[in-house]
C-alpha cells in the first residue's frame, strides 16, 4: 500500500478484511474485530495520509467460501453444498442461527468503527462473489423460512442491517461503500432485477458508494 500511495494512486479499496478470526477465507489474511492490532492499523493509514491516497477498507465474511481445515466450521444462511467440482475444496456449511446472524452484523459494525478510529476514510462491504453478504441475497444459496429468507425483501435484510448497524457505529459523514454482483451468472441465483432491486433500498437508507461486479464461485 505504501507503494501504491507513492506511486499517486488516488484510492484504494482493500482485499478481503475479515470480521471473525474463527472464519477466514485464507490462511494469513487480515482479521479485524477488538483494537488489539490498533497501532498497526494506524500506521497502515498514515502511509496513504502521508501521500495522499485514500483507503477504504473491505470488510468481509466469508460464510461458506473457506475451504476445508482452514476453520472449526463453516457457516451460511443455509446448509447448501457445493456441486461435485468444488466439494473437494469447500465443505458443506452448517445454517446460521438467529443470535448467530445477529452477532456477525455487530461484527461488521465494530469492525468499521475500529477502521474509522485507525484512520481509515471508509469501508467498504463485500457483498459480491458469493461470500456471506451475497450468499443471504441469492436464493440459491439462501432457502431460510424465518425473517431473514424466502422473499426477497427478507433475503435483503441482511445487508441492509449490516449497513444500518455500522452507521450507528460512524460518524454521519463516514463513507460507506459495498461491493454488489449485477447478478451470480447462476441459475436460480442472485438476478439483475434483484441487484437494482437491492441497489435501490441500499440507497434509500443513505449508502455512499456502490460497485459493480458480478459472478460467484
Amino acid at each position: 500500500y505504501g507503494a501504491w500511495a507513492k506511486g499517486e494512486l488516488g484510492c484504494a479499496i482493500t482485499g478481503n478484511v475479515m470480521v471473525n478470526a474463527s472464519a477466514k477465507n485464507e490462511p494469513g489474511v487480515v482479521v479485524i474485530e477488538t483494537e488489539r492490532d490498533l497501532e498497526r492499523l494506524k500506521e497502515w493509514a498514515e502511509l496513504g495520509k502521508k501521500y495522499g491516497m485514500v483507503q477504504l477498507i473491505q470488510l468481509s465474511h466469508p460464510g461458506r467460501q473457506c475451504p476445508k481445515g482452514l476453520n472449526k466450521e463453516t457457516v451460511a444462511p443455509s446448509a447448501v453444498p457445493f456441486s461435485p467440482a468444488l466439494a473437494t475444496m469447500f465443505g458443506t456449511p452448517r445454517e446460521l442461527t438467529h443470535d448467530e446472524i445477529l452477532d456477525i452484523i455487530k461484527r461488521f459494525s465494530t469492525a468499521a468503527h475500529i477502521c474509522e478510529k485507525a484512520g481509515f476514510e471508509g469501508v467498504q462491504l463485500h457483498g459480491a462473489h458469493g461470500y456471506l453478504i451475497s450468499q443471504f441475497l441469492s436464493p440459491h444459496h439462501n432457502r431460510r423460512t424465518d425473517q431473514w429468507g424466502g422473499s426477497a425483501e427478507n433475503r435483503r435484510r441482511f445487508v441492509l442491517e449490516v449497513y444500518k448497524a455500522i452507521r450507528n457505529r460512524v460518524g454521519p459523514d463516514y463513507p460507506v461503500s459495498i461491493k454488489l454482483n449485477s447478478a451470480d451468472f447462476q441459475r436460480g441465483g442472485f438476478t439483475e432485477e434483484e441487484s437494482l432491486a437491492t441497489i435501490q433500498a441500499l440507497d434509500e437508507v443513505g449508502i455512499d458508494l456502490i460497485e459493480i461486479s458480478g459472478g460467484t464461485y
